[in-house]
């Protein structure tokens, strides 16, 4: 464990406090200088900078207890920022983690550990691992569903995705997908998971319930994440290599528009209602883009510390 710049970390708290209910944050996670960003969303500007380990990249924000997981592959752990408790800190989490998610009823983190093929499975309260559960190859993006206890997890090179009963901890199914799923994705109020196909040029619409796949959606080139727009109930998809948006109506279950030219090689998106944005990491360009999420014009740009990937949904707000 290790604890590093409490000054500035007590500088991020109280400014993130005495935001109104109207306020939100963007943390983003970045590859090339080992830092997380902070974005004020209202302002539309970066305002903090915190280090976290080496090659950061995947993001969880629990927001009951207002704190921020991020998983750093090259140093094998986890950053644990506390906003409250005013505390930055690692946890061992074992080789090569990118997934991050966390049960806040059983204060456990579930890890996945690219080289290994396992999801690690971290007591915070112990700061110990208690268990490793073998899935497929490769295993990237996960999501953890609190309401029925599943942890849902991409195996890139496996082409599946594995189900977790999070109470057991065991593998429930694996179930097929279509080539090289990465990003995973979904929301409690969703009855459906969205995986990203990176190889195959597709999502992939999984019941959640009921463990099938429904259908395959074509998009652009090499999908990384996805993200749901709850008031239009169309789904938003990066397509990295493309440099676009897929614009996804889940009413008719296809591509309805294509967003080009967005930004090169983008990589996390989130929304947030507040603002009324789609708020896209673009990883080449080291900044983040600010879009209308009415009419999807591009508003602003702002520069990152370098490497932007926000990998997992990354919108902070203060409202309770």
């Amino acid at each position: 464990m290790k604890k590093i710049n409490l000054i500035s970390l007590l500088s991020l708290i109280l400014s993130l406090f005495t935001y109104s209910n109207s306020k939100e944050l963007a943390f983003i996670t970045n590859q090339e200088s080992n830092k997380l960003d902070v974005i004020d969303l209202t302002t539309q500007k970066k305002i903090k900078e915190i280090s976290v380990g080496k090659r950061p990249a995947g993001i969880y924000i629990d927001k009951q207890s207002n704190k921020i997981y991020v998983s750093n592959p090259e140093s094998n752990n986890v950053s644990i920022i506390d906003l409250i408790g005013n505390s930055n800190n690692f946890v061992n989490v074992g080789s090569s983690p990118l997934g991050v998610a966390v049960n806040s009823k059983d204060d456990n983190l579930f890890v996945s550990n690219w080289y290994d093929n396992i999801i690690t499975v971290v007591d915070l309260k112990k700061k110990k691992i208690i268990k490793k559960i073998s899935v497929g190859n490769s295993p990237a993006g996960i999501y953890f569903d609190n309401q029925i206890n599943r942890l849902f997890v991409a195996n890139r090179e496996s082409n599946n995705i594995s189900v977790i009963d999070t109470n057991t901890l065991s593998i429930i199914k694996n179930v097929k997908v279509e080539k090289a799923p990465f990003g995973i994705y979904s929301e409690d109020y969703l009855s459906y998971i969205v995986v990203t196909n990176v190889q195959s040029n597709s999502i992939s619409i999984i019941d959640k319930f009921k463990l099938e796949r429904l259908h395959n959606i074509k998009v652009r080139k090499w999908p990384y994440s996805a993200i749901h727009n709850k008031k239009n109930n169309h789904l938003y998809i990066t397509n990295q290599r493309d440099d676009s948006i897929s614009v996804i109506d889940m009413n008719q279950k296809k591509n309805v528009k294509t967003l080009s030219e967005i930004c090169e090689y983008p990589e996390g998106i989130d929304i947030s209602y507040i603002q009324n944005l789609i708020v896209v990491a673009c990883w080449f360009e080291d900044n983040i883009i600010l879009i209308d999420l009415n009419d999807f014009k591009i508003l602003k740009r702002i520069q990152t510390s370098g490497g932007p990937r926000a990998f997992g949904k990354f919108i902070l707000d203060s409202k309770k």
